[in-house]
């Protein structure tokens, strides 16, 4: 017992101060923390490859879909070609929106007022006139190189399909133009019953 308190006490007296000091050592601990092996395996125990061949496979299968998507297309297109939506490419043709009505389906002879029975014939013109606002309504007038005062008859009938047109679609809704022509412009110069009935028309232009 004192063999081991000498080893770990060293004292020592101070006879004139009358105490003794004390100095303790301590003996090293050994280091327990030993690393042991883990015993669990890692989570991932899935080939490296797997996620390929996965890969490889749904595109496969996409590929073969889109050709059979395709041929069968094709096979509809030729046996019944009426079931294929085809574009419709009207939205490049930028001719003019016109109308040719004859005279005598408007108007009695030498006469600039509109009979009753063809107010049906302008309902279906004014019916296709163009929603949008601000475009230009042209009226023509013409008539045979027979009429008299060819000018004056020419403007009075194509004022009155004017005011008629107006008052469906609105008089502020188009800039209305109306112009008689008289018989300088024919569309038959050769004489005759039936080309002077188709030199007496009215035409109605539509222009952006």
């Amino acid at each position: 017992m004192r063999s081991t308190i000498k080893r770990m006490l060293n004292c020592g007296f101070d006879i004139e101060q009358g105490y003794c000091t004390v100095a303790v050592t301590n003996s090293p601990t050994p280091d327990k923390s030993i690393s042991k092996p883990s015993g669990k395996s890692s989570g991932n125990s899935q080939p490296a490859d797997r996620p390929v061949v996965t890969l490889l496979v749904r595109g496969a299968v996409l590929g073969v879909g889109a050709i059979a998507g395709i041929v069968t297309g094709l096979a509809i297109a030729f046996v019944r070609p009426d079931l294929v939506w085809q574009p419709s490419f009207n939205f490049l043709n930028y001719k003019k929106q016109q109308f040719t009505l004859s005279s005598e389906a408007l108007f009695d002879v030498d006469k600039a007022s509109i009979r009753p029975e063809s107010f049906r014939l302008l309902d279906e013109v004014a019916a296709q006139l163009p929603l949008d606002k601000g475009k230009r309504v042209r009226i023509n007038g013409h008539v045979d190189a027979t009429t008299g005062n060819a000018l004056t008859l020419s403007y009075l009938r194509a004022a009155s399909v004017r005011d008629y047109l107006a008052r469906l679609r609105g008089e502020q809704n188009y800039y209305w133009m109306v112009i008689g022509y008289g018989a300088t412009r024919p569309l038959a110069s050769s004489a005759g019953e039936g080309n002077s009935k188709s030199n007496r028309r009215i035409e109605i232009f539509v222009d952006d």
